[in-house]
């Protein structure tokens, strides 16, 4: 028997998107990108067939996609969670948020997540060192 190249490595990682979308890739698509990591590297490298890729897992608009993975892999926002969102009301990141389930709440005491900015998926490279705060 085949040892995965990665697993998860608790509850949290084993229940996310994030790990949802690898094992779908690996099943349905025959692909393994190698864990987190790798599908970062592969979404960021080949954007066209991660939208494509995505869009089928979600079974959302692949014009979505690119914006549903940021709320659901970046903001790791769930269906049905409400967002307390203080940003920009026609920004279209928003129809991603739609797209996955996510609702839309002003009122801060039933918010699940607050956002007031897009989440980005994948997270922009960093080398080992780089200041977070800077260029």
């Amino acid at each position: 028997m085949d040892t995965p190249a990665w697993r998860p490595q608790d509850e949290k990682a084993t229940v996310s998107a994030e790990a949802v979308l690898l094992e779908w890739l690996a099943a349905i698509r025959g692909f393994v990108p190698g864990g987190p990591a790798g599908l970062r590297d592969w979404a960021r490298h080949n954007p066209g067939e991660f939208r494509a890729a995505f869009s089928a897992f979600a079974r959302i608009d692949p014009e979505l996609a690119h914006s549903a993975a940021g709320w659901l892999l970046g903001a790791v926002v769930r269906p049905d969670d409400r967002v307390l969102w203080t940003g920009d009301t026609a920004d279209p990141c928003l129809a991603g948020l739609a797209a996955i389930g996510g609702v839309l709440t002003d009122d801060p005491a039933c918010a699940t997540i607050r956002r007031d900015c897009p989440p980005v998926w994948p997270p922009a490279f960093r080398p080992p060192g780089a200041n977070p705060d800077g260029p």
